[in-house]
């Protein structure tokens, strides 16, 4: 597939044909392993995101069970909130 890119800062470009070069590679050929390599560790992060999420959420339902009933997050949020009235 043939593209154009714009914008691209000049000094990265010129950079990036060069180790492509020394690599033995097209210019096409690292671009698309850079992509590849971008998309990758931006799903990666999301994951990481998600997994932290769903620690924190597994760390709530253990005090909660912990607390049986005898804590309640809402009753904390609104005692809080009453108190800078």
């Amino acid at each position: 597939m043939s593209i154009s890119i714009k914008d691209v800062d000049g000094s990265t470009f010129r950079n990036s044909k060069a180790e492509a070069a020394r690599a033995g590679m097209k210019l096409g050929e690292a671009a698309s392993e850079a992509f590849r390599m971008w998309v990758d560790s931006r799903r990666l992060q999301r994951l990481r995101d998600k997994e932290k999420m769903l620690e924190a959420a597994r760390q709530m339902d253990a005090l909660r069970n912990a607390s049986k009933g005898k804590w309640s997050g809402v009753a904390e949020i609104r005692k809080w909130r009453d108190l800078k009235k």
